[in-house]
């Protein structure tokens, strides 16, 4: 009994003390999804990710929302905060396109198996597409199936032999803790390359190995035949090849020599290539996929998200019995990001946030609110904005959004009591005709309202009792005092900033919206379009440039463009600087020089990769561009290598009138009678940079190989590591828009410009080897019209037509190269004043409404304003009401 009591005791006086226990003030904060995947991040390391089953190296697709898909990339709007994964999709395919034009152009005959990309350009391209891309990619891959890669630089290995398996794979590595690392801080110079087929886990084709989803011989669950494979292999069947290969076909017109093409017309090259599906296809038959997130044990160590596109080729290569061959896919190249850079989506499903999406409806913005993602945050909480619904405004206290990670670091009293949108009253409907407006005429002054007689009376009075002033004293103007002075003239106006940061201090703008910057935008705007493939040809020269000012914004823009050309920069200079055709070790040997087709596969690729880029170029200086002598041959003069006076390749998309798939084109400007190299832009490139390195970066690459064609251990290279210096992206420089009026791209392009080096002919020091040039079409360009600093050079600044002093211009992007890409939000303080599904007056609206107020059409453009919000509506308190009641009665008695 006394057990009972005890027992009966200690519960009672537990639960009294857990009711006087508060909650804490965060625990309003309920586990969601977000959670469970940060404890499955948490859980895995490096240390302990090989005893880790692969379900927990990897994590759900749904993790990785918004995926670009080829088919929709022209007819959907991709912002910012999918930038990354979208530069995934266009490098991997840009791998994809050259290794599969390079492999079917250059195994004709035994004569091109030499001159095949070797080891050093495998290894050399991977390292180049993470050195470029510094915050787009951290891993670049090319891996070979079974018995599908062909070595060259195995002195051991016969023609037509295969190796096992081979597959070099690249990612920015950690060197905080280098020997020559003095600051100990991460550079992101540094890259490791290994082969995949050497080391610890080799065969990454099997079905159990758990550190590279894409790469193993899986078939779909849901195909009982098991023929249809999860990614991309196994493909030793024929399953569905007329829609998972596709025959392109490009036209090159060659130069062997300076002035003058082999051919007048173009020379058709057909090969086989990634997949190119219509607007309706499926997942199936896209040429890039992408994988789960997953964990990279062993290698960078890291959780990365893979964009893989296949590469074909003709299998068996070199066989007799060519009955017998098809196109295969023989290899997967495949980028990656790390998935915590990659922006999600917390905001609930809409559209824009398809499902599916693990973290949808993870934001906490209120019911008065609506939830905006925003760019930049990565897999993080608290990258998101909760705006004011249509009907509400936001407290005169708080001023725009309410910032996510704010909400997130809130008390659950701060979070009950703020974050809340006020109900707007007393909505206006929106007019379905356009009002007309009745011209008053002015008042007599007879009828002038008192208060405007009270100022002409006391006007006189407040210049002859001036205040007092701590300064010399001085006569009077007698004309002054006898002069009537209108006080609203010299009453001090309230500041109202136009633009976020602007104080008095700074120049003073009566209004943001600048008449003759918008003239100025109306003449450009006009020139791009009346400047036509059709009409070009019959405009002077200057009439084919527009204002420097007008392509603001396209370092930013068109990053992941430039980078391209960066990317083949990198490659270049690395190439070139180390590597040497006469290198022999054991039975590994070096890679013979650049080969003409290498580069006009290059400059395809960039162009078949990404809709947005018009032409691209590689440009060697005079007597730059030295090749490889011919296999086998005899002739005394090429002993030592051939050299080409000039060697510009240079590939370019022409759009199909009507529809249809574009056409590509390469041409090697060494054929036209003026050299490129007395082109403006070349030599501005080559003053710059012929004499001067100081600015150029110090990259480090570290190789590691198998020790033999039939081992799978791993040694370091013979030169490791090898350094090669080469420029940043800062160091390009973009064009002014201009229209290609040469029948290669025929259209208007903004251009971007990057050198390459190499070693000199004494191989002792660094010298300029050439330009490599990407254009871009103008019309992809968003211009942004809202008002900026005078020191800003854009052309479109100030000519928004928000009202400033109750509205702010905020850019919209994925309008592109057209007006009205902005939207006019109300000030802190001003409300929304129609009833409507939006919060704010469209920059498109605010165009048209302005038009037609110029020309003297009905407009509403005068109404597109917001109204001071008004003041809360008034509440009965009734329990405070019954207090001071209360409290007189008492006072009272």
């Amino acid at each position: 009994m006394e057990y009972l009591r005890v027992i009966i005791a200690t519960g009672i006086l537990g639960f009294f003390a857990l009711s006087l226990v508060r909650a804490g003030p965060f625990t309003w904060l309920k586990r969601d999804k977000f959670d469970e995947i940060m404890d499955q991040i948490a859980s895995v390391t490096a240390q302990n990710c090989r005893s880790k089953p692969q379900n927990e190296l990897e994590l759900p697709s749904e993790s990785v929302a918004q995926v670009p898909q080829y088919n929709k990339l022209l007819s959907r709007i991709l912002f910012a905060n999918r930038s990354m994964l979208l530069n995934l999709h266009n490098m991997a395919l840009n791998r994809a396109f050259y290794y599969s034009f390079i492999y079917q152009r250059m195994n004709l005959s035994d004569q091109d198996f030499p001159s095949q990309p070797g080891f050093e350009y495998l290894y050399m391209s991977a390292a180049a597409d993470v050195t470029a891309f510094e915050g787009f990619i951290n891993g670049s891959a090319l891996l070979f199936d079974n018995n599908c890669s062909y070595p060259n630089w195995y002195t051991t290995v016969d023609f037509n032999k295969t190796l096992e398996l081979f597959g070099p794979r690249a990612w920015r590595a950690d060197d905080y803790n280098e020997p020559t690392n003095w600051l100990r801080e991460p550079s992101n110079l540094t890259c490791e390359i290994q082969d995949y087929a050497a080391g610890r886990d080799t065969n990454y084709t099997a079905e159990s190995f758990k550190y590279c989803p894409f790469t193993r011989y899986q078939f779909d669950p849901t195909d009982p035949s098991r023929q249809k494979p999860l990614f991309w292999w196994p493909d030793n069947n024929a399953y569905k090849d007329s829609l998972r290969k596709f025959m392109y076909s490009v036209g090159v017109k060659f130069s062997n020599q300076t002035g003058k093409f082999l051919k007048d017309e173009f020379d058709s090259i057909t090969f086989f290539g990634p997949p190119q599906p219509g607007q309706d296809d499926k997942e199936f038959t896209l040429p890039v996929m992408m994988t789960k997130p997953y964990f990279d044990c062993g290698r960078s160590n890291r959780w990365i998200v893979s964009m893989t596109a296949p590469v074909v080729e003709f299998m068996p290569r070199y066989s007799n019995w060519t009955h017998l061959r098809r196109p295969r896919f023989v290899a997967i190249s495949g980028m990656d990001a790390e998935f915590e850079r990659i922006d999600i989506n917390p905001c609930p499903t809409s559209d824009g946030n398809e499902e599916p999406n693990m973290f949808a409806g993870t934001a906490r913005c209120k019911p008065t609110t609506l939830c905006e993602p925003l760019s930049g945050w990565g897999f993080r909480r608290g990258g998101y904005q909760c705006m004011c619904r249509p009907g509400y405004y936001y407290p005169w206290w708080h001023d725009g959004p309410f910032q996510g990670w704010e909400i997130e670091q809130a008390t659950e009293e701060e979070y009950r009591t703020g974050f809340d949108c006020l109900a707007t009253q007393d909505l206006r409907v929106i007019p379905n005709q356009n009002p007309a407006w009745v011209t008053r005429k002015k008042r007599s002054t007879e009828l002038a309202p008192a208060k405007d007689r009270f100022i002409d009376l006391v006007s006189a009075e407040l210049i002859q009792t001036p205040r007092k002033r701590w300064v010399a004293k001085r006569s009077a103007n007698k004309n002054m005092i006898e002069k009537s002075v209108d006080i609203s003239s010299t009453r001090k106006k309230r500041f109202v900033p136009n633009y976020h940061g602007e104080t008095p201090k700074l120049r003073k703008k009566r209004d943001a919206f600048e008449e003759p910057a918008w003239s100025r935008m109306e003449t450009i705007l006009n020139r791009r379009l009346d400047v036509t493939r059709k009409t070009c040809k019959s405009k002077e020269a200057n009439e084919l440039y527009l204002p420097g000012d007008v392509s603001y914004g396209v370092n930013k823009q068109f990053e992941a463009q430039g980078r391209t050309a960066l990317r083949m920069a990198h490659f270049l200079s690395n190439f070139l600087q180390n590597v040497d055709e006469y290198e022999q070790f054991g039975e590994l040997k070096g890679d013979r020089r650049l080969n003409e087709t290498h580069i006009f596969g290059e400059v395809l690729s960039m162009v078949m990769a990404d809709f947005k880029v018009r032409s691209a170029g590689v440009f060697f200086d005079r007597y730059k561009f030295r090749m490889s002598p011919p296999v086998n041959s005899t002739d005394a003069r090429y002993a030592t290598g051939i050299t080409r006076e000039f060697f510009g390749p240079f590939a370019f998309r022409n759009e199909t009138e009507g529809g249809g798939l574009d056409t590509f084109r390469a041409i090697d400007f060494a054929g036209f009678s003026t050299p490129y190299v007395d082109d403006p832009w070349f030599r501005q490139m080559k003053g710059r940079w012929v004499a001067n390195f100081n600015g150029l970066r110090k990259y480090v690459d570290k190789f590691m190989l198998r020790s033999g064609p039939n081992i799978t251990s791993l040694i370091r290279f013979e030169h490791y590591p090898i350094t090669y210096r080469a420029p940043r992206y800062e160091d390009g420089e973009w064009s002014r828009p201009y229209f290609r009026c040469d029948d290669m791209g025929m259209d208007w392009v903004v251009t971007y410009y990057i050198p390459f080096f190499g070693m000199d002919s004494l191989k002792s020091n660094i010298e300029f080897k050439g330009v490599v040039t990407i254009d871009v079409s103008l019309k992809e360009l968003d211009i942004i019209q809202c008002p900026a600093e005078f020191h800003v050079a854009n052309a479109f600044k100030n000519t928004a037509k928000c009202d400033y002093k109750s509205q702010y211009c905020v850019p919209i992007p994925g309008k592109r190269f057209q007006r009205g890409g902005y939207k006019c939000e109300c000030r802190q303080g001003y409300e929304y004043p129609l009833k409507d599904v939006t919060w704010f007056f469209d920059g498109q609206t605010m165009e048209e409404e302005y038009e037609k107020k110029r020309f003297g059409l009905d407009n509403k453009f005068d109404t597109l304003k917001c109204r001071i919000a008004g003041a809360a509506s008034i509440i009965a308190n009734w329990g405070l009401m019954s207090v001071a009641l209360l409290l007189l009665f008492v006072w009272n008695t």
